[in-house]
């Protein structure tokens, strides 16, 4: 009985195997690529519109960006009051 399981588990773990390998999956991908392709080909969008592109920052970034900058003023402090701590004792 043992023996007819372990035979059992191999036959469904050989099947999988050549499911994976040998499937349709890559054939469909591929035609379904194809059908997406011959989709945009097929449909031009063609817009009378025009549109600015905006490059200012807006208040979050320019908020983040002064932060940033007292941040690195702060720790540049701290580095050296510890630099200069450190030097006192050497």
């Amino acid at each position: 009985m043992k023996q007819f399981f372990v035979n059992l588990g191999l036959v469904i773990f050989l099947m999988c195997l050549l499911t994976v390998f040998f499937g349709d999956h890559q054939v469909s991908k591929t035609m379904f690529q194809r059908r997406i392709d011959a989709f945009e080909e097929s449909t031009t969008i063609s817009s009378s519109y025009i549109t600015v592109a905006d490059t200012s920052d807006n208040n979050v970034s320019l908020f983040v960006g002064v932060m940033s900058e007292y941040c690195v003023y702060i720790i540049e402090f701290i580095g050296e009051l510890f630099s200069n701590f450190i030097s006192l004792f050497l």
